[in-house]
């Protein structure tokens, strides 16, 4: 998902759209303004998104709002990019802005638990950024005053159960990051369980009040991904993808999902519908999804069995030009023709195939997969998960 590029920062991020003053406080402008941008974000219309930043700027109350909504046009933007090197640079700056424009409001207003919860988001937000580009000092900094901020907007209100989306994150994040990183991370705060980190965002999708949608999508991703949960994530997939059928991502996941639980039919009508945006040119549904659209055929009728169709499009996905960012797609079409080719018996293909997925993802989960195959050959039953 589109999540991949920039972790849950982004996620993160497009909550602090909705998130700024209390709402008691907040005037109604920038309120319907900053749930407006929200929206546009998800369904990355980054264009539309951008003017209503800079409408907020106008507002009395907005700056924070708008400074950090200019930040997430910015990532939303250098998603499609394969360097977001200097995306990632300007969001730093603009993130840098919204957080001092907050700290000014939190200074005038000490008691606004949901300024709290903007600042935290704000900052959790710059040390995934951060992490990604391998500024940790920096990282641990912010992830440091986030979790601060996060515990004390449930002091100030206990009832806003909107701050435990950056705590759920921050839990679920941290269980499953590599041993030897966790005493580090251990500094700033302490670990808490997977099971924990879910239930928060679990909690927020269900009864939060702004960020509802926001945890849905991130929920979608983890449960198509490690959480294996292809039931809820289809139910999810479903509904979002009513609410936001510019963003390729809910389709391809919402597609998994389905094959994964055997809607066959329902997993090949998404995929179609992916293939009539590319068709007429729509936003995000360029050329580029080529590798990726055949890939999720070639998933679909592999899991059905049918894996003379599924090599077909295996091989139309190992062959369309690729952008690098989408090398982990190509990876997956050369690690799952490869099992299929185990399944048959073919094992000097089925390795020609592993080699070449490593190739092209050698630090990708298909990778690791491809690793794993060319010891053992691939047997049958479940693989891990991914869209």
């Amino acid at each position: 998902m589109r999540f991949r590029l920039f972790g849950l920062a982004i996620a993160a991020g497009l909550c602090l759209i909705a998130t700024a003053p209390a709402v008691d406080a907040m005037p109604p402008d920038v309120r319907a303004g900053m749930l407006r941008a929200t929206d546009l974000l998800l369904d990355l219309d980054a264009d539309a998104a951008e003017a209503g930043c800079r409408q907020l700027l106008t507002l009395p109350q907005g700056e924070a709002a708008g400074r950090f909504c200019e930040g997430l046009v910015t990532l939303t933007r250098g998603a499609d990019l394969d360097d977001p090197t200097p995306a990632l640079t300007q969001f730093l700056a603009q993130a840098k802005a919204a957080i001092k424009a907050g700290d000014l409001q939190e200074r005038a207003d000490p008691g606004d638990a949901e300024l709290r919860l903007l600042l935290g988001l704000a900052h959790g937000s710059r040390a995934m950024v951060n992490g990604d580009r391998k500024n940790y000092l920096a990282a641990l900094a912010d992830l440091r005053d986030a979790n601060r901020l996060f515990a004390e907007a449930l002091r100030l209100d206990p009832r806003l159960i909107d701050a435990y989306y950056g705590i759920g994150i921050y839990a679920y994040s941290v269980s499953h990051l590599p041993s030897l990183l966790k005493p580090l991370v251990a500094l700033v705060a302490s670990p808490e369980s997977p099971g924990r980190g879910l239930q928060d965002l679990e909690r927020v999708a269900e009864h939060g009040t702004y960020l509802k949608m926001i945890a849905r999508l991130v929920l979608l991703e983890l449960y198509t991904g490690r959480e294996g949960r292809y039931a809820e994530a289809l139910r999810l997939g479903r509904d979002l993808l009513q609410r936001y059928p510019g963003n390729p991502d809910i389709y391809f996941a919402t597609a998994y999902a389905a094959s994964k639980l055997g809607h066959f039919a329902e997993a090949l009508e998404i995929a179609r519908q992916v293939s009539r945006r590319m068709a007429e040119g729509r936003p995000h549904f360029g050329p580029e999804l080529t590798a990726r659209y055949n890939q999720l055929l070639g998933k679909t009728y592999m899991d059905q069995g049918e894996y003379a169709a599924a090599l077909t499009f295996f091989q139309r996905a190992v062959e369309a030009p690729t952008p690098v960012r989408f090398h982990w797609v190509t990876a997956w079409a050369w690690t799952r023709s490869g099992m299929i080719h185990d399944l048959q018996g073919d094992r000097e293909e089925a390795v020609r195939r592993y080699r070449k997925a490593l190739d092209v993802g050698s630090g990708s989960l298909a990778g690791d997969l491809a690793r794993r195959y060319l010891e053992t050959p691939y047997r049958g039953g479940e693989e891990p998960s991914t869209s």
